[in-house]
């Protein structure tokens, strides 16, 4: 992620784009055919976007951890997830083990590690981490092996822990 520099707002007004929102804060899809988001209000600059039907919000979360057809996958390193928690029902698979285990691990080998079946391409999966940067990674890895009906928390962590909080 990279800072936005001041005037790029002012620079964006002759460029055509579509606004979305999320969270109470407006979105930018600058190019639909090359995906760019621009978040003007925190000035956050994220060189993909994600398609709003895949992004899931806190709301969605309290349904999901009652559901356990659908899997969540935190994919932060473990001792982030140890040192914080997790959201419930999830299991931890950091990204740089997320294609291994969706791709190639055995059935038995993923429900020894992880205490879960192995999801099938038909499943729904539901990735989160901190602040939804390597959950979006983890996404864009899943789909690309067939999981088409995955979705990424954008909120991650950082929003379940606060809205938990309050």
């Amino acid at each position: 992620m990279f800072a936005l520099h001041r005037s790029l707002p002012f620079t964006l007004m002759a460029i055509k784009r579509v606004q979305y929102k999320y969270k109470g804060m407006a979105y930018y899809l600058i190019n639909p055919r090359t995906p760019l988001a621009l978040n003007l209000t925190s000035k956050i600059f994220c060189s993909s976007t994600v398609d709003p039907k895949r992004v899931v919000s806190y709301e969605d979360m309290l349904k999901v951890i009652h559901q356990p057809e659908k899997m969540i996958i935190d994919v932060r390193n473990p001792d982030e997830v140890n040192s914080t928690g997790k959201i419930p029902s999830s299991i931890n698979i950091p990204l740089g083990n997320v294609q291994d285990a969706l791709a190639t691990m055995s059935e038995e080998e993923f429900q020894k590690q992880f205490r879960r079946p192995k999801p099938s391409v038909s499943d729904e999966l539901i990735f989160y981490c901190r602040s939804g940067k390597r959950s979006t990674e983890a996404l864009d890895k899943a789909l690309k092996l067939g999981f088409n009906k995955s979705k990424t928390y954008l909120g991650s962590w950082n929003d379940w822990s606060s809205k938990q909080k309050g």
